[in-house]
């Protein structure tokens, strides 16, 4: 009875995942896809950077990486706006 007590908590133990690795102080990144994100048209893209062109700012688009037949594509799903350099 022990004996199985003891193969328990060691099965449990082992079903933890592993601890991120190190690579000279920085931890490992995960890609992770979300199937919920909606990536933007082409015209949804040229308004939101038309937009931050008319007030001024610089416009930077955040890629996302999502599965198209079997491959992994970059698609815009936000455009944010920032300060232009001088």
């Amino acid at each position: 009875m022990k004996y199985a007590l003891l193969l328990l908590a060691l099965v449990g133990c082992a079903s933890q995942p592993p601890a991120p690795v190190e690579t000279r102080g920085e931890t490992a990144q995960e890609l992770v896809m979300d199937k919920t994100i909606q990536s933007m048209g082409r015209n949804e893209v040229i308004d939101g950077i038309k937009q931050c062109e008319t007030a001024g700012l610089r416009a930077i688009p955040i890629y996302a990486k999502r599965k198209i037949n079997g491959h992994s594509a970059e698609t815009v799903v936000d455009v944010t706006c920032a300060p232009r350099y001088r």
